[in-house]
């Protein structure tokens, strides 16, 4: 049987999520190799290549079930893992497509003199963010947040993004998150254009960007009025019509282009929740117990012919002891009838002399 040991080993060679110094795309990817690692190590045999983090977990759970194992700590674990898992796949791959899609979209983007660049990570040791995409125009710098959306939403009077489901999935208000934003990439483009010694004034604003699926109509219903916002579809034309706070002249933007380009080059993902060493040991905990006890095995012994001809010869005698038995009962029961019956006869004639008498 396998130790925990030996699983670990098994997730640890596939290379995946090993690192916490990756960019966003390459984090996506990984996330998606694990995936594909995970359900080969639970569904075993039964493993295909479109199954899903859902399928292994459901195959895990009914797996237990069967051993009389699910109520076991390490398995209860496992599963714990398995759907934290599940929300991280879902929450990134959401929010790759919706970028996806939005970058898709700028590529039709009409306003000269305009630059987009994706997936900038920021810190200044304190706080930290990634931006999905930074727009570049004359008029200023504009910070997009992007948003995949497929029910109707609610901005919270303090910030926050609430579903129909009554779901948040973000730690901190959006309010909040977008101020850090704005202050990051400021206070970055400042030290770089100083460092640069340049003279370049820093103007930089935002918007959230809801993508929400083709034909669908989604509600956004804004209580906090504090943040830009718009759909994907209409985000060309608000970019294409804003007017910032700057003026900046081809060679600022020349030279403003250069610095992002650097920060774009320069791209990581920052730390998730998810600690995946612990993943990999619940996981691999989890699968030692699913493992049981191995199959005892019955061999079957086949007679040869001697056995067989031995054996009906002696199945013979005993059905012919049991008929020779079966016939002395019956021949018993035919003298105690007999005598019976003369006893009956023998009591009727002395009853009629009797009465002559």
């Amino acid at each position: 049987m396998k130790t925990a040991e030996h699983f670990i080993k098994e997730l640890e060679s596939s290379k995946m999520l090993m690192s916490r110094e990756v960019t966003f795309h390459e984090y996506v990817n990984e996330l998606l190799g694990f995936q594909s690692v995970v359900c080969k190590m639970v569904a075993g045999e039964a493993y295909h290549e479109q199954m899903r983090i859902d399928e292994a977990l459901f195959l895990m759970e009914s797996t237990a079930r069967k051993n009389d194992v699910r109520n076991h700590p390490a398995i209860h674990n496992g599963i714990i893992a398995m759907k934290k898992l599940s929300k991280e796949l879902a929450i990134t791959m959401s929010g790759a497509k919706g970028e996806s899609i939005v970058s898709r979209t700028l590529e039709y983007l009409n306003r000269p003199n305009t630059k987009v660049y994706r997936n900038i990570y920021l810190t200044d040791g304190q706080d930290e963010t990634e931006l999905d995409a930074i727009v570049l125009t004359d008029s200023g710098v504009i910070i997009l947040e992007v948003k995949k959306v497929k029910s109707n939403l609610t901005l919270t009077e303090d910030g926050r993004m609430v579903f129909a489901s009554d779901e948040c999935y973000d730690k901190i208000p959006i309010g909040e998150k977008m101020a850090i934003k704005r202050k990051l990439l400021k206070n970055a483009l400042e030290k770089a254009i100083s460092s640069a010694n340049l003279d370049i004034p820093v103007y930089v604003d935002s918007y959230i960007v809801f993508s929400a699926p083709k034909g669908q109509y989604i509600k956004i219903d804004d209580r906090y009025r504090m943040e830009k916002h718009c759909f994907r579809t209409g985000l060309n034309k608000k970019i294409e019509n804003y007017l910032g706070c700057a003026y900046y002249k081809d060679e600022q933007l020349e030279k403003l282009d250069k610095i992002f380009s650097e920060m774009e080059s320069n791209v990581k993902r920052f730390e998730t929740d998810l600690n995946y060493d612990e993943v990999r040991r619940s996981l691999a905990e989890a699968m030692v117990v699913l493992q049981g006890k191995p199959k005892i095995t019955v061999e079957l012994k086949i007679p040869n012919d001697a056995e067989q001809k031995t054996k009906q010869i002696e199945a013979k005698v005993i059905r012919k002891k049991r008929k020779q038995k079966d016939n002395k009962i019956i021949c018993f029961d035919y003298i105690a009838t007999g005598a019976i019956a003369c006893v009956v006869g023998a009591a009727v004639a002395l009853g009629f002399r009797l009465k002559r008498v």
